[in-house]
């Protein structure tokens, strides 16, 4: 979603909105086991803006913290989702949370390196387009704990299915997109020459 820019306002605006509707689907579904009894904080980063804090402020079922207000006072029991964290000081404060026993889900971070977020951190969704000849023909996503899946962008069907193992960077969290890519194009290639044959006849 961060990505999905071009530099303005109204990009900014319409990423930070979509983050918000990300969220309240993420909040909504833990909610949705009341009898786990876990409750859900909301943590944004130090650099959030006024108009995101007011629309997290929204956000049924959850309390809001910042970190610029200092480390996070999470409670037993609850769950924190760190929303767009974007600094060092963020992904510390979210490493310190999952150190102590508080279950973290990071939210679309921005400028993270390999010492933002540990190797043994689970990406639990993923939406990635994945484009041939200049064309989004296909998507590889991830919703945990379901396995990695490569879907056809035209006909929905699945491609191909990897597990952390097969599919991620070596000491990473980061998927690598080749056999992904391979297989959207091998699947487009292949409709392209059914189409052929079936007009030679």
């Amino acid at each position: 979603l961060n990505k999905l820019g071009d530099g303005s306002l109204r990009s900014a605006l319409e990423a930070e909105d979509a983050n918000i509707a990300f969220l309240k689907k993420v909040v909504g579904g833990i909610a949705a086991f009341p009898f786990m009894g876990s409750k859900v904080t909301v943590v944004v980063g130090s650099a959030a803006s006024n108009s995101l804090m007011k629309k997290v402020e929204s956000v049924k079922g959850a309390k809001l913290v910042s970190v610029r207000e200092g480390r996070p006072n999470v409670g037993k029991g609850e769950v924190c989702v760190f929303l767009t964290p974007s600094s060092q000081k963020d992904y510390q404060a979210a490493r310190i949370l999952a150190k102590d026993g508080c279950p973290t889900v990071i939210l679309n971070g921005f400028a993270k390196d390999r010492q933002s977020i540990p190797e043994s951190a689970t990406m639990a969704y993923f939406l990635k387009p994945l484009t041939y000849n200049s064309q989004v023909a296909g998507f590889l996503i991830r919703s945990y704990p379901s396995l990695w899946t490569v879907l056809d962008a035209q006909t929905k069907q699945v491609l191909g299915s990897f597990t952390d193992e097969e599919i991620l960077v070596t000491n990473t969290n980061t998927p690598d997109l080749r056999e992904s890519g391979r297989l959207v194009q091998k699947s487009v290639d292949e409709r392209a020459i059914r189409a052929r044959m079936t007009s030679m006849f």
